[in-house]
């Protein structure tokens, strides 16, 4: 289960894998469309969390995402499991619902080994963000009650951990998502051979100028880097000369912070990364 969060990657895990639904489908890897799934999954998990019982519910899941007797690995790929964008943050609270929903998954998939995924982002950019993409009835909502330095992952995740201790959660911060981009589809997919997907640039396309990502993987294809420090290296030369800034821009004033607010919440996450490094059942992938 990747379980985003929301406005990490932009559903480009989910869309590079999906071109790739040959290659992964003959390996026993199925990658389903959200749509096909979603609705079924929170709609079962609600009827969980009033006492409900699902019975069929697998039979069910295999259907709606059309699964065979081949498939081995099913990759449900989408934040909106986690809780709707608008439920991501409630006062000092990272998706407040999680804990309902992941004990409801964990009774629902209790026949299936279960990996978590998830990228987890400073929230002195995650809220602006969230912020910049409601409504203003939402924003309001949200921002009544709001103690961004207050606002912990280790709190989600230590959630997560507790209520389902038998599905290791693998994390990392969106910050570094394009220097382990290429292995983050690797793990989220399963798939062990050391082979480019298709369509693996296209996450580059959403911080680089038109273009930019293309270079980026003609570059990589004609001179391939000796290791993954290497290829790191290149990455960041390319992001530093074909970023796109208004592409990244985030409207900070929308959450009323000031810069040494800012700082002090930036900080404070780097200080909840180092604790959560620590967590029993949990890998965090850095670069």
């Amino acid at each position: 289960m990747h379980l985003g969060v929301h406005l990490t990657d932009d559903k480009k895990a989910r869309t590079c894998l999906r071109a790739n639904k040959p290659m992964l489908e003959a390996a026993g890897i199925l990658v389903p469309r959200a749509s096909s799934y979603l609705n079924l999954m929170r709609g079962a998990a609600g009827q969980v969390v009033t006492g409900a019982e699902i019975p069929d519910f697998d039979e069910k899941l295999r259907a709606s995402v059309e699964a065979t007797d081949s498939t081995q690995r099913l990759v449900l790929s989408a934040p909106g499991l986690l809780a709707k964008q608008h439920e991501a943050v409630e006062g000092n609270m990272f998706y407040p619902g999680a804990r309902a929903r992941i004990s409801a998954f964990r009774k629902l998939l209790q026949d299936h080994e279960v990996e978590i995924f998830m990228a987890i982002r400073n929230p002195a950019s995650f809220v602006p963000a969230l912020l910049q993409d409601m409504k203003e009835g939402e924003r309001a909502e949200l921002m009544q009650g709001l103690k961004g330095a207050e606002l912990r992952w280790s709190h989600l995740i230590a959630e997560m951990r507790e209520t389902w201790p038998e599905a290791p959660i693998t994390l990392w911060c969106d910050e570094d998502t394009p220097f382990i981009w290429h292995r983050l589809l690797r793990l989220i997919s399963g798939y062990e051979p050391e082979t480019e997907f298709e369509n693996s640039f296209d996450w580059f396309e959403t911080a680089m100028i038109d273009g930019g990502a293309q270079k980026l993987a003609a570059y990589l294809d004609a001179m391939p880097p000796v290791d993954e420090a290497h290829r790191q290296q290149v990455i960041s030369a390319f992001l530093e000369k074909f970023c796109d800034p208004d592409k990244l821009e985030i409207d900070f004033s929308l959450t009323g912070w000031d810069e040494t607010q800012i700082d002090v919440i930036s900080q404070l996450y780097e200080d909840d990364i180092e604790l959560i490094r620590t967590m029993e059942g949990v890998r965090l992938l850095q670069p």
